[in-house]
């Protein structure tokens, strides 16, 4: 291993490693492997951390009993993706599963002849045995992740996706999410934030929408909101899902934060990730450790049921009756891979909503509603290989 590319060390108190390559650096946690802080444009004078960190990581609080919650932040690798309430054919699972909340271990760091810096960790499940492995690239002249996450040995059906936590607006700032044009939109069936668990929400259960500018409320004033535009409503906590069908270019999806001069983008191949499901957190959630002071935005590339976990995505559900995957079929004997690429780029003043994203050779072309323009490279076809 390149020790050049990582130091074993703590961010917020959390144990893991500090990864850098090709004007990217960023924290890796060892348990859990979640990722962030990420820097993309390190050792700029406009350095990008679109990341978000929950607040009581410096007070390490006991959250043994969710052991996700402990370092929970930037983006990381679910499986089984969701709440996992119920057990499943004697299988009772943590809350997004034990590669949200156990223990990676490094096995590469290399720098390749192109100038390609690669990292890996791997882990072994325990609850349904298997053995994955994270493969991060960072690559020269791309403000990009490319992740990879392989599964050997397991047997069955399971959920799984990622979950990437982006920052909230802050009060006077705007944020613009798109995804283009998608198949299906649709808010969880059963209540997503309970009251009695003094969580609230905004948005109506079990609703389907054609547009992020029109989803429906639980209020009769307003009927409909638009969840295009950020911060949203403060005191409330709501999650949704968009589903898009395979093409032959990438998924994507786009959080232009206009005040600050970057878009952050998703891209994925919709055969793996057929979901896109947004979890809003505007304050809503008043219980420990949340105790009303979380704002996040997390973009969550996922094959699930919403975030109901295990049991609901492997049975018949009302996505399903839709015709849509909502847990893949893993085999011991053939390797199951899930590949995305989590990036930022640069937006010119007065970019808002991106309202089309164009794949070229070795670059996406973001474009908002009023013409302007973004650029990233990006090797997209990645998610194809």
């Amino acid at each position: 291993m390149n020790e050049k590319l990582f130091r074993k060390d703590e961010n917020h108190r959390t144990p893991g490693w500090y990864l850098k390559g090709n004007d990217i650096e960023m924290f890796l946690t060892e348990q859990g492997g979640q990722h962030a802080p990420v820097t993309f444009f390190a050792g700029t004078d406009e350095p990008i951390q679109p990341y978000y960190l929950t607040p009581w990581q410096d007070k390490r609080p006991d959250l043994s009993s969710i052991p996700l919650l402990q370092n929970l932040r930037g983006d990381f690798f679910c499986l089984p993706f969701g709440g996992n309430a119920e057990a499943y054919q004697g299988e009772q699972h943590q809350c997004h599963g034990e590669t949200a909340a156990m223990n990676w271990t490094m096995t590469k760091a290399e720098e390749e002849a192109d100038g390609k810096c690669v990292f890996e960790f791997a882990l072994d499940t325990k609850i349904r045995p298997a053995h994955v492995v994270k493969h991060i690239e960072m690559r020269k002249g791309h403000a990009a992740l490319y992740i990879r996450h392989t599964v050997t040995g397991m047997s069955g059906k399971m959920p799984y996706g990622h979950h990437a936590i982006m920052q909230m607006p802050e009060a006077g700032e705007k944020m613009y999410f798109s995804a283009g044009k998608f198949d299906f939109g649709m808010t969880p069936t059963s209540t997503f934030s309970d009251p009695a668990n003094w969580e609230y929400q905004y948005m109506a259960s079990g609703v389907e929408f054609t547009s992020l500018e029109s989803i429906p409320t639980i209020f009769k004033n307003p009927a409909t909101y638009d969840f295009s535009v950020y911060p949203s409503p403060v005191g409330y906590t709501d999650l949704f899902s968009l589903f898009k069908k395979p093409s032959a270019t990438p998924a994507w999806c786009a959080a232009a934060y206009t005040d600050r001069g970057y878009l952050f983008f998703s891209l994925k191949n919709a055969a793996e990730l057929p979901a896109t499901t947004l979890w809003i957190a505007n304050s809503g959630r008043y219980e420990f450790p949340w105790d009303g002071v979380s704002r996040c935005f997390a973009v969550e590339e996922t094959c699930s049921y919403f975030a109901d976990g295990l049991k609901p995505s492997v049975e018949e559900n009302a996505l399903t009756r839709k015709g849509w995957k909502t847990c893949g079929e893993f085999s011991p004997d053939k390797p199951f891979s899930v590949r995305i690429i989590q990036g930022v780029a640069r937006i010119p003043s007065g970019y808002r909503k991106t309202a089309s994203a164009e794949f070229l050779d070795g670059k996406v072309v973001f474009t908002d509603e009023a013409g302007l323009k973004a650029e990233a490279a990006v090797d997209w076809k990645y998610l194809a290989d």
